[in-house]
This record gives structure tokens, sequence and C-alpha cells, in this order.
């Protein structure tokens, strides 16, 4: 793991659980004590965390992670291209989780309007009040609250998951590589890990600039999720994950009204890959 992203993760872990020991730190990164005390120094000059006796606690000011707003902003025409393809999956009458993220509160927003009668679980604040007077059925997952992203996480949450049966689940990620969708936030994970194991199918909607970014915490492998991404993602890059077990569905920019999807273009010679699979 980099530093940076370490560093990440380690800020990740202090927001949620908010103070942790350099040992235990250390323990969970499988670095020396040394290194970490080095993380934390650069993360203090940088006014993301306060060192305490033997570790650090988290300023309230996170500069690594954009405002949720500014999440919402960019690459909004890919995410609005990837929710509409995932839009193309639900039926009237299903039961959806939507999980906590940018591109599933557009898809939220999609769902108003087009269908009368859904239920849907989530784990997102935005999400909910994006889905208040809809009509549609809303369950609001209890957990404890990331500041940061308004979604709730961790053992509460994975709690009520288990009690439901969803048809599909919708989740964002912020890594995909060969080894699977991840996330830096090990509660994080357990929920996503829920919410995949809670619905009988699962699309991880992740625009191109999160494909061979892996993060610390995986949450599924690749075979369990259809990857939904945009149309900038590099022919190349979905082949090697298609190669290692991805469903890909590439969502094209809508330029007009009309719905299409592209095909990625078929290896050349001595390059594997299975070329990608349409979106229907």
């Amino acid at each position: 793991m980099k530093p940076a992203e370490r560093r990440r993760a380690i800020l990740d872990l202090l927001e949620t659980h908010g103070e942790k020991s350099v040992e235990e730190l250390a323990r969970i990164f499988g670095v020396s004590q040394v290194t970490i005390r080095n993380d934390l120094a650069d993360l203090e000059a940088r006014g993301l965390v306060q060192r305490t006796y033997g570790g650090a606690v988290p300023v309230r000011k996170v500069l690594f992670n954009p405002s949720f707003e500014e999440k919402k902003r960019h690459r909004l025409d890919a995410k609005r291209a990837i929710a509409l393809r995932a839009l193309e999956e639900v039926r009237e009458g299903d039961a959806l989780i939507l999980d906590a993220g940018s591109t599933t509160l557009i898809l939220a927003g999609f769902l108003k309007g087009r269908f009368r009668k859904l239920f849907v679980l989530t784990n997102s604040i935005p999400v909910a009040l994006e889905l208040q007077g809809s009509g549609l059925e809303v369950l609001v997952l209890g957990g404890q609250m990331r500041h940061h992203s308004l979604a709730l996480i961790g053992p509460a949450t994975v709690r009520t998951l288990s009690w439901y049966r969803a048809d599909k689940a919708f989740l964002g990620a912020t890594g995909v590589d060969s080894k699977g969708f991840s996330t830096p936030n090990p509660l994080e994970a357990e929920t996503k890990r829920a919410m995949v194991e809670a619905a009988g199918k699962a699309y991880v909607l992740a625009d191109s600039t999160k494909l061979n970014q892996p993060t610390l915490a995986r949450f599924a492998s690749l075979e369990e999720a259809v990857l939904v991404t945009d149309a900038e993602a590099e022919p190349q890059v979905l082949r090697a994950l298609e190669a290692a077990g991805a469903r890909v569905w590439v969502a094209d920019f809508p330029l007009t009204g009309a719905k299409k999807s592209r095909s990625v273009p078929a290896p050349r010679a001595g390059e594997g890959g299975k070329g990608h699979e349409e979106g229907d």
C-alpha cells in the first residue's frame, strides 16, 4: 500500500472510531510504529488529525475527501449515464438496496415519477431525502453516520440488512481491480458486503476513474456483481477486468434521448479477454 493510500485509510479509521493508538494502527496496516508516527505527523501537518499521547484523533475537516456536494458535481455526465443504465434494470414492484454515494443518489432521483411501487432500503440520508414525497416506500437503515458522506455504516446497519431480502442492490465503490470491488473504510466494506449478500443481484456503479484503483478493504469479488461504468474507460482495462471474471456494462454519455450501448473493441492478436458484454 502506498503511503498516501495508507494515510487516507488511517484518516477514515479515525473518523469512524474517533481515536486509535499508534500500536493499533501499526497492527492493522502491517507496518512499523515508526511508519505510523510519520503518517500521523504528515496528517497533523495538513491539519487533518491531532496527535495525542500514543495515538491520534481526527480533526473534523477532512481535506482528503471532497464534500458531498463536490462529489455530486464531479464527472456528473458520467455518473448520470451510469445511473441511467442502472435504471434499466429496475422493475415495478422491486425491493431495492441503494448504497450511499453520488451516483446512487442520481439513480434515486431517476426513480421518482417513473415507478409507483418500489421498496427502497438505503443507508444514505441524502438518498432518503431525495425520495421524500415520491410515494415509494423507503426504509432507512440505522447505523453510525459518516459525517462527510452522511452514510450509515457499521454493525447496526449490517444487522438490519440481515433481516431483509432485496431483488437488486446498487452500490458504489472507491476502487475496482482484478481482485474485486473495494473501499478505504473497513466498516463501510462490511456494510457493502451485507448489501451484496442481502440482494438477489448486485450492481456496482463506478465511473472509469475508479478502475485499476484498489483500496484497503474488499467487499465483493468481480463475479459477485455487475460493474456499470462509463464510456471513458480504457478498453484494455475493461478487457483485463473481464479476463479476471468481471461482467462489465459500459454506459455511453446520453447525447440524445436515445439509449446507446458501446462494445469494447476486440483484443488485438496476442491480447486476452472475452470482449465486452453489451447491456441488455
